[in-house]
């Protein structure tokens, strides 16, 4: 057999200096651990402020002003348009951060922060302008936003307390409530993941919820109402969410310098999101044009001139140059990945689908030209700016109290990805740590005496009536040691009680400690069942108060209002205008209000599920960040040095702790 030749590079170009594709290339840095993730994040938010952030925040305040002084001067109808542009925004961010969580897109981590707050602040701007979408529908969306973004963050407040230890600092003081004592044990895991994938499905319900509505009051107030209109509306949210990441994910690796955790694979996948979603719209209002063209009657195509050349034309024109053609620029790889034409592009964009927002709101409604609207237009263009800089005042200050980015993910998809990203051992027979062990484990198991031929732990010094409890913390690399080792113990005939604690979530650990939490979906389902009804008992309870019957009445013309009227119908009561005679009008504000019912049951749920899992004292400040297995009795006997002595003859590779600390951790076990 001829071996086959291998290519020859020039000495100036080695293999290794040549450029490789960006698809396929790292999501996290090679160099990132555990330790290191949580020291970049930690010192991010605990770190004195900077020069550069004291400017920043300085640069926020006049156009904030500005914004503050001219809004009684901008009409209702831009003010509403400016509410449309920021709930576009925070229902595109929240979809985004949603689906991205259900799917288990590993490296969503380096972005959802972003994009849940994002939503979160967007959603509060469009509260403080007249708003356009139904009241309840904009409340379910800052109720779902908040309940994801505040889930999120336990875990990261927990690392937070811990940095910062038990001292009386003010921030201590409030992490440390915060956290509501969040241990990062097996069960508090499994019921986060299960409560931020429930509070991610019920955001992007809101999401939909408030567009459909944006769809429907922008129907009844002009004249579109092609079926298109709430697609192009969802798909331009999206766009502009993607947009509004891009920029943020760009100026945060820049300026916290994080480009082991945001890297250039995060722009590249956002510089296609933006290029898919940039297709999309064109799509949409392309096949618009055409439609109207081919098949329109005489009003649409005088609406399609008005829009390309009339009173419209600045609104349409400002939003496909600065909205849509940006987003054919990242068909070429270079600009996707170069941070500064990325984050241009991304910001020109959610700039750009805002014009589309506030400029054909106000020349659609009012019918007159351009010129005459100047002073009307200028106005709201600085209040929209105001509004932008009240937007990046709340991410800086935001910033200042929670990690950008979430460490437990990170941590999570470091694990994954870099072989060396595991915890480091603890500091064998430190002082510190020593004397926080013997802390811990009194009172562990109270209760709980030295059964018959019980055999005192290597190192634990004689055993006395007040000796702490018997039990044992074990210390693994993984969780899949932890596992193995909590499989081992779980096998014996009288076996301990044992807890899991970690870093991350451990599926495989809870597993073995056949740890389930089935709560929080009854609670979701309950609140979404009571929310959804009270709402439709509380519309229909006011409007029982302008028919002849009272509630009957009210509560035949919400029935009703599911259905077209026909002439059996017409004995009823006319139904006042309030209350639109159709099924979207009365379903879409009751689902809004099941999602944030749904969300309020699974915060509930949340909450009572960290609350049974808060047993025994906290852990060491100095075991954070390790795979921890802790062994306490169950019944009588106990054997702590039997135990001990199982878990260290396990194999290095099937479960084998790196140390194991008795109950006087005099000096731990190896």
């Amino acid at each position: 057999m001829t071996e086959r030749p291998q290519p020859v590079f020039p000495s100036s170009s080695p293999p290794s200096s040549r450029p490789a594709f960006l698809y396929g290339a790292a999501v996290i840095g090679a160099g990132e651990t555990v330790a290191s993730i949580g020291e970049a994040l930690t010192a991010a938010v605990l770190a004195p402020a900077s020069g550069g952030w004291r400017l920043a925040v300085a640069g926020t305040l006049p156009p904030i002003l500005v914004w503050i002084a001219l809004r009684p001067s901008v009409p209702a109808v831009l003010g509403a348009a400016g509410a449309g542009w920021w709930i576009g925004i925070a229902a595109g961010c929240l979809m985004i951060s949603g689906l991205l969580l259900l799917a288990d897109v590993a490296w969503r981590c380096g972005i959802a922060r972003l994009a849940q707050s994002a939503a979160l602040l967007g959603a509060g701007l469009a509260a403080l302008h007249p708003v356009p979408a139904h009241p309840v529908s904009l409340a379910a969306l800052i109720v779902t936003g908040l309940g994801l973004w505040a889930a999120a963050l336990l875990p990261d407040l927990a690392v937070l307390r811990d940095r910062l230890g038990a001292g009386p600092h003010r921030r201590a003081r409030l992490y440390r409530a915060l956290s509501l004592g969040w241990r990062g044990s097996a069960l508090q895991w499994l019921a986060w993941e299960r409560a931020c994938r429930g509070l991610a499905l019920l955001g992007i319900l809101a999401a939909v919820a408030v567009l459909i509505d944006l769809a429907l009051a922008a129907a009844l107030r002009t004249d579109r109402h092609d079926t298109l209109l709430p697609v192009a509306l969802l798909v331009e949210a999206v766009l502009s969410g993607a947009g509004l990441i891009a920029a943020l994910a760009v100026l945060l690796r820049r300026s916290l310098g994080l480009g082991g955790l945001v890297t250039g694979r995060h722009l590249d996948i956002l510089g296609r999101l933006i290029l898919a979603f940039g297709l999309a719209a064109l799509y949409c209002h392309v096949t618009e044009i055409v439609t109207a063209i081919l098949y329109g009657d005489a009003a649409e195509r005088a609406r399609l001139t008005r829009r390309l050349l009339g009173d419209e034309a600045p609104a349409f024109w400002t939003f496909m140059l600065a909205g849509l053609l940006p987003t054919q620029f990242c068909w070429i790889p270079a600009i996707r990945r170069s941070p500064a034409a990325l984050g241009l592009t991304g910001a020109l964009v959610a700039c750009g689908l805002g014009a589309d927002h506030v400029l054909a709101a106000r020349i659609a409604a009012a019918g007159t030209g351009l010129p005459d609207l100047l002073p009307e237009l200028m106005a709201a263009g600085a209040a929209a700016l105001g509004s932008v800089g009240l937007f990046v005042l709340g991410l800086l200050l935001l910033f200042r109290l929670v990690p950008p980015v979430s460490i437990a993910e990170t941590r999570r998809l470091a694990l994954l990805h870099n072989p060396q990203a595991g915890p480091s051992p603890p500091a064998i027979g430190h002082p510190a740590l020593r004397g926080a062990m013997q802390g811990a484990m009194q009172g562990a198991g109270q209760g709980a005496g030295q059964g018959a031929g019980q055999e005192p732990v290597q190192g634990a010094g004689p055993r006395t009536g007040r000796d702490p409890s018997p039990g044992l913390v074990a210390v693994f690399a993984s969780e899949a040691g932890l596992a193995e080792a909590a499989r081992e113990l779980s096998a014996s005939d009288a076996p301990p009680r044992l807890d899991a604690f970690g870093p991350v979530p451990m599926p495989e650990a809870a597993a073995a400690l056949h740890r389930d939490e089935r709560s929080l979906n009854r609670f979701a389902l309950s609140g979404a069942f009571l929310a959804a009804a009270v709402y439709i008992v509380v519309r229909a309870a006011g409007f029982a108060g302008e028919l002849p019957s009272g509630i009957a009445d009210g509560l035949m013309g919400v029935a009703v209002s599911a259905w077209t009227l026909s002439p059996s119908l017409s004995s009823l009561p006319v139904l006042p205008p309030v209350w639109p005679l159709s099924w979207a009008m009365a379903a879409v504000p009751a689902l809004s209000a099941a999602a944030a019912g749904g969300s309020v049951g699974i915060a509930v749920a949340l909450l009572r599920a960290l609350r049974g899992a808060r047993t025994g004292r906290p852990l060491p400040s100095d075991l954070a960040g390790h795979f921890l297995l802790t062994v306490e009795p169950a019944s009588e006997p106990f054997n702590p040095a039997a135990l001990a002595r199982r878990l260290t003859s396990l194999p290095a590779s099937a479960g084998r702790p790196l140390a194991v600390y008795g109950p006087a951790a005099g000096r731990p076990l190896r």
